[in-house]
């Protein structure tokens, strides 16, 4: 199915809006899409509702997704059926930190919520591109707007792929990086993967907490079944004796997984459930780091979208 299907004639299409705080802009979105009879046919619903729908999701977890594009979106129990809205923007909308300029905003019922992943998807796909992205930011009528989607036949039958759900590079160290740094940053941001990386963002290897949690062990410790027996032994003294000398090249695994943007779904759970990589990371032609996969992102976009 294309998913203009899921468009409210102009009411979807609403190019070069004024910028404001984040929920204003969702409520301005709202009020237009949800015009029109909107609320006759979805009579349990209420205008105050679906905002609140909205903001609670946005809230739990950012859905910019890099580019200056966010995917606010809701589930709703007595939506009668799935639509969305794109909005642009003369001046960037704050999401967090991140400046956004082009708001995809989608709505689906309780019962049906892989349609907005798959929205979702086909609007990123289309909007990651350079040229669509200009000229969406360009548009100055609603029909403009509308025109260049529905140019591209976008549809949600199409398999949802890495590029769909991967997050944009955020942190990452270099091989000169300290162990200290490596540390620091893993744990002040809640990271259990950073990759290492070149300078041309080409990935090098990967450290993780477990293995910064590891360094300096004796291997028979890995064997022990208590260590009640062992009066005198500190098992981070090796960590603190190397922590001026040790970097990250020292520290790092080569063995990471890199996969391509058009990695399937399926592959992307077998890689994390059952070969157990803490993380996937999505690079492009020229073996770039471009985003990265790990199982919350999985659970939070696809599980629990």
């Amino acid at each position: 199915m294309n998913i203009m299907n899921y468009t409210r004639g102009e009411e979807s299409w609403q190019p070069a809006l004024r910028s404001a705080p984040r929920d204003a802009v969702f409520e301005t979105m709202l009020n237009r899409l949800c015009s029109n009879g909107f609320y006759d046919v979805n009579a349990t619903l209420t205008p105050e509702a679906v905002l609140k729908a909205v903001i609670a999701r946005e809230n739990r977890q950012t859905t910019a997704l890099g580019d200056g594009i966010a995917f606010p979106h809701a589930r709703l129990e007595h939506l009668h059926q799935a639509l969305f809205a794109v909005a642009t923007f003369e001046e960037p909308v704050m999401f967090e930190q991140a400046p956004v300029r082009i708001v995809c905003l989608i709505l689906t019922p309780q019962v049906d919520p892989s349609v907005s992943l798959k929205i979702m998807a086909q609007l990123s796909r289309l909007l990651t591109d350079p040229p669509v992205r200009r000229a969406v930011l360009n548009a100055k009528s609603p029909t403009e707007l509308r025109d260049i989607f529905l140019a591209h036949n976008p549809r949600i039958d199409k398999p949802i792929l890495a590029r769909d759900i991967m997050r944009p590079p955020r942190f990452s160290l270099k091989e000169s990086d300290p162990v200290s740094v490596c540390s620091h940053l893993m744990s002040v941001n809640h990271q259990h993967a950073i990759p290492v990386v070149d300078k041309e963002q080409r990935i090098l290897g990967e450290i993780t907490v477990e293995r910064l949690f590891k360094y300096g062990l004796p291997e028979f410790f890995g064997q022990l079944k208590s260590v009640s027996f062992i009066a005198e032994f500190d098992p981070f003294e090796k960590y603190f004796e190397d922590e001026q000398a040790a970097s990250a090249a020292d520290m790092m695994s080569p063995t990471v997984k890199t996969v391509p943007m058009d990695y399937t779904i399926m592959e992307i759970v077998f890689d994390l459930a059952i070969k157990s990589y803490p993380k996937l990371y999505v690079v492009d032609e020229n073996n770039r780091w471009v985003g990265s996969i790990d199982k919350g992102l999985v659970l939070d976009t696809v599980i629990n979208h």
